[in-house]
């Protein structure tokens, strides 16, 4: 296939995938293709794009690199008005949403959902899960539970056959203090957290709340934790010092095996997770103020929209850029300000 790809698109296939760029090239090679020999044409790449389906996650992680630039000078993690901020300008308040980063971010992910089933804008997990697992796409943009439901016999048939990567990046990310587009040698590579705040709770209803706290503290022991993560498909993805390899952490290879993963696959999904936890330069930031679930929940209806065709990405995010700045005026714009620069660490 990569001599293929070199005859067709003129050059030598990026199989690192640094910028989402190469992952759409890629993507668009293979979508149509008979590349796993059943007959049919299969997929460039999944995605979960249905409303309420967690897609609007995924394009904070893939808009980031397009909207987020680090400071400067040091250290690079430093915010300012134009650099490490993606929600909101933290001296005004007023929504970034639809700047021209946010815009051809999603422009992007409008291109990479032609590179796969069409169906997918009505798909949630586990429909996009189930096409790459199957086999029928070659790349599959999601949370980590893929990689672990890739060793699962009873789901998966590329056991053996896994590739991971942390989030790609873009030589072409939008700097809000020139307002251009940069053009830069090397890409702009953004670490990604989301999802790794899920926590237990306990219910003020609970009959035994104490007994309910032992068991999650059981659950929550480095040994009970790590046997989740390596050992069959919990859902309790890696995120911890024992669940790395070294030189980041003390896991072995081998207890990964022991739970039933490939040697090669292990290391190619505890790799990315490593990579993108301790090699990439900058870090976007959770929206942690009050209205943020009513943001995100808009947000995702106007992201569907644009991926459906009823609504130019640009149009997808003015709206979205409208309904936010009505939040924060009925939550309190004074208030939210104060908390959001303090959840980003801004100092004015």
């Amino acid at each position: 296939w990569q001599a293929e790809f070199r005859r067709e698109m003129g050059h030598d296939m990026p199989v690192k995938m640094e910028t989402w760029e190469d992952v759409l090239e890629i993507a668009q090679f293979f979508h149509g293709k008979d590349w796993n020999g059943d007959g049919d044409p299969d997929n460039g790449i999944t995605l979960h794009l249905k409303v309420g389906g967690q897609g609007f996650f995924h394009f904070m992680a893939l808009s980031a690199p397009y909207v987020v630039i680090p400071y400067p000078g040091e250290p690079k993690t430093k915010v300012t008005k134009y650099h490490n901020v993606y929600w909101f300008d933290p001296e005004t308040m007023e929504p970034l949403i639809n700047s021209p980063g946010h815009v051809r971010a999603l422009e992007m992910l409008l291109k990479l959902s032609k590179a796969g089933s069409p169906a997918m804008w009505g798909w949630s997990l586990g429909e996009a899960w189930a096409d790459f697992l199957s086999g029928n796409a070659v790349f599959c943009f999601s949370w980590g539970d893929v990689g672990s439901l890739s060793q699962d016999p009873t789901q998966s048939v590329i056991k053996g056959k896994l590739g991971a990567r942390g989030i790609p990046g873009t030589k072409h990310p939008y700097d809000m203090q020139k307002g251009r587009f940069l053009d830069l040698d090397k890409p702009n590579m953004v670490g990604n957290q989301v999802g790794c705040s899920w926590h237990p709770v306990i219910s003020k209803y609970a009959k035994d709340p104490d007994l309910c706290y032992y068991f999650i503290a059981w659950q929550s022991t480095p040994e009970i934790n790590h046997w989740n993560v390596y050992m069959g498909w919990t859902g309790v993805d890696p995120g911890t010092t024992y669940d790395w390899f070294p030189p980041y952490g003390t896991a072995k290879v081998e207890e990964y095996v022991a739970g039933g993963y490939d040697a090669e696959d292990a290391k190619y999904f505890i790799g990315a997770y490593q990579d993108n936890f301790y090699n990439y330069p900058i870090f976007q930031n959770y929206m942690r103020i009050p209205g943020t679930p009513e943001m995100h929940e808009i947000w995702d209806v106007h992201l569907s929209e644009a991926i459906t065709g009823q609504l130019t990405p640009q149009e997808a995010l003015d709206r979205t850029y409208e309904d936010w700045k009505r939040i924060v005026e009925d939550y309190g714009k004074d208030t939210l300000l104060k908390l959001y620069r303090e959840s980003i660490g801004y100092k004015p």
